[in-house]
């Protein structure tokens, strides 16, 4: 968000001023933006409407999955970022539109780091009971949470102060302070895959069996798990190396600023992990029982409030190894 300098033709605009180094998307316009926008602004809302129509669906059926809500939260957050996209577009002297702008497409995929941290540990758990039931694993997951919100708390402020200033040394403190910002995010999205991958190849547990939860296979869970951190990671990633990289001016900008970039990328890749939660069904393959604080919770009932078929599996297993005990 922070950049450095201003353009000849903003000196009578501002402040807030229209920052003259080149920026993801690069400046819009009405001849190169307006449609595109307006394509993915259609798209986000058919994603929003899907998954506040799964929450409330559920809802009625007190069947409680929060993160269709988040992801709701999300697609709106995009459709304001396409909404003051347009307007740049067609205000491209607008210090105000342009700086809400940059803030939302700095701001909405952090839902999506959240939302995908939580089915890692989901999965995690499921799979490794005792490693991903570990206190010190909770309290390390619930510490990220809480220094994810101090970051952000942080880095927004600094970055509307730099749409209101034309100190360089106090551009490039608020230039470094976004690095940071945007630095803790991507390590913050490596925890998820690392979670993931411990699932995956751990050694089974002997003390306490894996389970299942919510509807469909672990196998399933796992794919689909790791489509959305596929793309999650190369979001994080790619905003990582944009923020980490030289300012470069608006008549020279990198490929990573280009309008590709930005639409495919960030966008596009956004939309493919909504969209994929959407279409397999994630409010009921990730589903947990409320209350769920020890290995044997998740499988505890099914999403539609049945009993789990693996309880009663593992019931007889345990009495017929209870019995085998007492006739040794």
């Amino acid at each position: 968000m922070a950049e450095l300098g201003m353009s000849p033709n903003q000196q009578d605009h501002g402040p807030p001023y229209v920052p003259m180094n080149a920026t993801p998307g690069q400046h819009p316009n009405v001849r190169q933006d307006v449609a595109a926008s307006a394509v993915f602004l259609f798209l986000y809302i058919v994603s929003a409407v899907c998954h506040q129509a799964t929450f409330q669906t559920n809802r009625r059926k007190g069947h409680k999955f929060l993160m269709s809500w988040a992801m709701f939260g999300f697609a709106m957050a995009r459709f304001g970022t396409l909404i003051f996209r347009i307007a740049w577009a067609c205000r491209p002297y607008n210090g105000s539109v342009a700086l809400t702008a940059t803030i939302f497409v700095f701001l909405g995929v952090l839902v999506i780091y959240c939302v995908v941290l939580l089915l890692s540990v989901r999965t995690l758990r499921a799979r490794q009971p005792t490693f991903g039931w570990n206190p010190w694993l909770d309290n390390f997951i619930k510490a990220n949470y809480w220094a994810l919100l101090v970051v952000v708390l942080v880095v927004i402020p600094f970055g509307i102060l730099s749409g209101y200033t034309k100190d360089e040394e106090l551009l490039n403190a608020c230039a470094w302070i976004e690095k940071v910002g945007v630095l803790y995010f991507f390590l913050l999205n490596l925890i998820a895959p690392v979670l993931y991958f411990l699932a995956l190849f751990m050694p089974r547990p002997k003390d306490v069996p894996p389970e299942n939860f919510g509807t469909g296979s672990m196998r399933a869970k796992l794919i689909i798990l790791g489509v959305v951190l596929f793309f999650t990671v190369f979001i994080s990633g790619f905003r990582f190396g944009v923020a980490w990289s030289p300012y470069r001016p608006l008549s020279d900008p990198a490929w990573y600023d280009s309008r590709a970039a930005f639409y495919i990328i960030e966008l596009g890749f956004e939309l493919v992990i909504t969209f994929t939660l959407i279409f397999t069904r994630f409010d009921r393959r990730f589903w947990i029982p409320n209350g769920s604080k020890q290995p044997g919770d998740y499988s505890r009932i099914d999403p539609d409030g049945k009993e789990h078929a693996q309880i009663h599996l593992q019931h007889q297993q345990e009495k017929s190894g209870a019995q085998a005990e007492e006739t040794s």
